[in-house]
This record gives C-alpha cells, sequence and structure tokens, in this order.
C-alpha cells in the first residue's frame, strides 16, 4: 500500500480496500508500540472505553498512556484496577 497525503476535504480515515467483513479502526501506532497497549484490550480497558462512552481510536496516545500507567501502578500495589477509582484521579473532558 502506498501512502500520500490527504486531498483538501478527504477524511483521513477512509479505508477502500475490499475486506473480507473483517472489522478493523486506526490506531495510533505509538499506542501499543511505546504504551504498551495491547489487544484484546484488558476488562478494565473495556470498562472504561465503555463508562467514558468513546472509541479507542478518540483516546489521545497521552491519555492511553494515564490508562496504561493507572493499570501498571495498581498491578505493583497487588490491586485490581477500578474504572470508579480511575475517573476519580482523572477527570474525562469531551
Amino acid at each position: 500500500m502506498t501512502r500520500r497525503p490527504s486531498r483538501p476535504r478527504e477524511p483521513v480515515c477512509v479505508d477502500d480496500r475490499p475486506r473480507k467483513g473483517d472489522p478493523f479502526f486506526f490506531m495510533y501506532q505509538t499506542v501499543f508500540k511505546r504504551i504498551g497497549v495491547r489487544l484484546p484490550f484488558t476488562p478494565f480497558e473495556r470498562e472504561l472505553l465503555t463508562e467514558i462512552y468513546t472509541a479507542p481510536t478518540q483516546l489521545h496516545p497521552n491519555s492511553w498512556a494515564f490508562v496504561r500507567a493507572f493499570q501498571i501502578l495498581c498491578g505493583y500495589l497487588g490491586i485490581l484496577p477500578s474504572v470508579d477509582v480511575f475517573l476519580h484521579f482523572f477527570k474525562v473532558k469531551k
């Protein structure tokens, strides 16, 4: 696949390649390579995305870094990550 800059008024999220019905979504590569988020998402990540009514691609990589850091901290402390506790410390801006 050749990459080219998008044209004016062309959506950057369009993928016109033929697919066999496989679902997909666009995501910052940094989220997987540097921050350490993996697929499938953890139960905490799925619950958080559901609670804040957001698609994975709508979170900026910095936001993913906070989510990942919270999970790592909870693992270090030996507790399960909780969406309620996470949202107590981090405010979601829409």
